[in-house]
């Protein structure tokens, strides 16, 4: 996995609040639970994933840079992408905290697949290693996280059917109209996994 540096791009808040609703309330609340199943490893500087939620064409409420998942909801763990200067690069934010590392790859998923509502992205060994015994697309080839490549990786390997896949050699993209539908997506990928080494290890069975 890779050592996390930071984010990779320039953004300029536009305002110390943002508004939010109840959707806030339930992102919050899969993101406390992906990080006590492991789908998004805890490490000193916060967790290995990131979720959003659209509130327009190409805006959205993100978890910050370097979260840590509460049970209960801090506002000040997410900021509101509202916008994006293409000529500079930069993202336009509201909040007090700094916008995810992975907001290139929320805002070009967005733009590329316009009735989704929500993305949850996550890190899990397991399910990388046993990509293609649960039939989960990989995209071509690795890239840093943060990067324009990396999202672009993602744009070309999505399509009409596929709605939950694997960035290669990084970790997994839920897609959903909404928030829960991304994340009933997920567990289920995820009870799948653990069928499976459940018939794999007989000890489990027991």
């Amino acid at each position: 996995m890779e050592n996390y540096q930071g984010v990779k791009f320039r953004f300029h808040r536009i305002g110390d609040i943002f508004h939010y609703d109840a959707r806030l309330v339930a992102l919050n609340r899969w993101a406390w639970l992906f990080s006590q199943l492991g789908l998004t490893p805890v490490h000193p500087e916060g967790a290995y994933g990131n979720q959003s939620y659209r509130t327009g064409e190409e805006s959205f409420v993100i978890t910050r840079s370097g979260m840590v998942p509460t049970a209960g909801l801090l506002p000040e763990n997410y900021c509101h992408v509202s916008g994006f200067d293409p000529s500079s690069g930069t993202f336009l934010t509201e909040g007090p905290a700094v916008p995810s590392s992975e907001s290139l790859l929320h805002r070009a998923l967005y733009l590329a697949v316009p009735e989704i509502g929500a993305i949850l992205h996550g890190h899990s060994a397991l399910i990388n290693a046993h990509a293609a015994d649960l039939e989960i697309p990989v995209t071509r080839e690795f890239h840093p996280y943060g990067t324009p490549e990396l999202a672009g990786s993602a744009v070309e390997l999505v399509d009409d059917r596929i709605r939950f896949f694997i960035l290669k050699d990084h970790g997994f993209v839920a897609l959903g109209e909404d928030i829960d539908g991304a994340g009933r997506l997920t567990l289920d990928y995820f009870g799948r996994l653990i069928d499976n080494l459940r018939d794999s290890f007989p000890a489990l069975q027991k």
